[in-house]
């Protein structure tokens, strides 16, 4: 007897008891049907997927952010000395040009470019990457459910206060949050790299040459905005689908910089990575100059815009977001 046959004549049976006392279900003439299950709820609110919060009603549910697999293995970290010196040289080309190969800050443009050194091969897991960078709007579902700090722009600012916008002016521990909150965590720096060069060891998300109408980008000048790509300020994110990685991520070179999950540091030689090959690395356990960020911004001139660079901070600004990956 087939499965939906034998629940047909369980049925019939339990209804109707003149069928007969053997077989199978004998001695249950008289069994009863369980109660219903609506009177368990006796007393007890109507179930729901949402809850009241200070700032309404929303839905609990996390945002499932699209994402895409990233083949991992070998390839090259960082820039060689030739690639360092090429970055000067495209540094050179913005009216600021003869501050880049400056060396009495810090910060100073040849520091953070030899900052990019050793390279050194690396070898990589599997894992996948948020195909673009955590919007406003769905930042504000994890602010929503309590699980993230609100983020320190002034609610309603035109510049940064719009849901298609990436979200700005939030903290490393902010971004690490969601991420953990949306299902995932933090790229590490290693996985950022690879994922925007590719094994092609491109320059730029998108090759090896530098266009300004593939990114939005902005200016190593006294005003650091540049409206040439069409954008003044901050851009709906995806909106230069020409400038995507060939695995289809977007904004991977500016729009806002992204928080990774390394710390950064840098050795006496003010390098910042250690001669010879790594297995999934995660950085130093501890940099003083804060979590490394990297792709450049709207506010960023070419040179910070290529795969390698890297930088860092301690705060929340106004050209930094992030996007989440997840381990396979």
């Amino acid at each position: 007897m087939s499965g939906a046959a034998f629940g047909l004549f369980a049925t019939l049976y339990l209804v109707s008891p003149d069928l007969g006392t053997s077989g199978p279900f004998a001695g249950l003439e008289r069994a009863r049907r369980p109660p219903r299950v609506e009177s368990l709820w006796h007393g007890l609110s109507q179930p729901t997927e949402r809850a009241a919060t200070a700032s309404g009603v929303v839905a609990l549910r996390r945002p499932h952010d699209r994402r895409v697999r990233i083949a991992g293995g070998r390839f090259v970290m960082g820039s060689t000395p030739q690639e360092m010196q090429e970055a000067l040289q495209l540094c050179a080309r913005e009216p600021f040009g003869p501050l880049c190969q400056r060396t009495e800050r810090v910060w100073d443009v040849a520091f953070a470019v030899r900052a990019e050194g050793h390279a050194h091969e690396v070898t990589l897991s599997d894992f996948e990457l948020d195909v673009t960078e955590v919007t406003v709007e769905k930042y504000g579902r994890c602010v929503a459910a309590s699980a993230c700090s609100p983020p320190s722009f002034d609610p309603g600012d035109p510049r940064y206060d719009v849901p298609s916008y990436p979200v700005t002016h939030v903290t490393w521990d902010d971004a690490s949050s969601y991420c953990v909150w949306a299902g995932g965590r933090l790229p590490t720096e290693a996985e950022w790299e690879l994922a925007a060069r590719g094994h092609a060891n491109n320059t730029f998300p998108w090759g090896k040459v530098y266009s300004p109408r593939l990114a939005n980008h902005g200016a190593y000048a006294d005003d650091p905005t540049d409206g040439r790509d069409g954008f003044v300020g901050l851009a709906p994110v995806g909106s230069f689908p020409d400038g995507a990685t060939p695995t289809g991520l977007f904004d991977m070179a500016g729009n806002v910089a992204e928080w990774v999950a390394d710390w950064y540091d840098r050795d006496e030689q003010q390098f910042g990575y250690r001669r010879g090959a790594q297995v999934n690395p995660t950085g130093p356990s501890f940099g003083v100059l804060g979590h490394v960020i990297r792709g450049g911004s709207y506010r960023d001139g070419a040179h910070w815009l290529r795969a390698a660079a890297r930088r860092a901070s301690t705060f929340a600004e106004r050209e930094v977001g992030f996007r989440c990956a997840k381990s396979l």
